[in-house]
């Protein structure tokens, strides 16, 4: 890594650090660091922590968002997006991003913010490498334009259904992509067959064919 980025060792560690505290990677004591796994148990912590912080949040950027903040949450809530292009489903998760963090931001709560900004970036790596929704793009762009109604509006409670009903949406839209992968033997989702774009079925009665076993070296951050 620092070769790549032609950095010193101790920015190259910090830089290591602040991802191991947002959960983005792991450190293993005196050998370096690592990407956690994607699991199941994750994505689930993480949609129940948005159920609890998102509708607080939208509530509380009714009451106090300005002008200038609202403008700027539409901004992002505007893009056109187009079924069955990558691109546009890769810029719409980036869109997606920014749009509740900003949300987040005209709540005025650091903390919120802080949490909404982790939670968001946790997220995407399950929307770009295991959950593809493209085919809802249109459906979530619509909520997202009922939530900006309802924050522009005013009125905290009616903020606070939308971005509820949101998040139960989102919840029953990638279901069966969650369920199908909860029976894995292992609670690990990706694997490097699972990496193509969408998501593929294995096709049944093929035999995998056995392969030798390969031994596989790690490169290690230095100590």
């Amino acid at each position: 890594m620092c070769q790549r980025y032609s950095a010193s060792r101790t920015p190259v560690r910090e830089a290591c650090r602040k991802l191991c505290n947002e959960s983005l990677m792991q450190m293993i004591p005196f050998r370096g660091y690592s990407i956690p796994t994607l699991t199941i148990e994750e994505y689930r912590n993480l949609h129940e922590l948005q159920t609890v912080v998102e509708p607080a949040v939208a509530a509380l950027a009714a009451e106090r968002a300005t002008a200038a903040q609202i403008k700027e949450i539409e901004s992002w809530a505007s893009y056109e997006y187009n079924v069955g292009q990558k691109n546009s489903y890769y810029t719409f998760l980036e869109w997606n991003r920014n749009f509740h963090i900003c949300i987040a931001a005209a709540s005025r709560n650091q903390t919120f913010l802080e949490l909404e900004r982790n939670i968001q970036t946790r997220l995407m790596r399950y929307y770009y490498l295991v959950i593809v929704m493209d085919s809802y793009g249109p459906e979530l762009v619509e909520e997202h334009h009922d939530l900006v109604r309802a924050i522009k509006s005013g009125n905290p409670e009616m903020a606070r259904n939308r971005a509820s009903e949101h998040l139960t949406n989102t919840v029953r839209r990638s279901m069966n992509v969650d369920l199908r992968l909860a029976n894995h033997s292992s609670e690990r989702l990706l694997r490097d067959e699972e990496m193509d774009w969408p998501l593929k079925t294995p096709q049944r009665g093929a035999r995998a064919k056995k392969r030798p076993p390969v031994t596989r070296r790690r490169k290690l951050l230095p100590r």
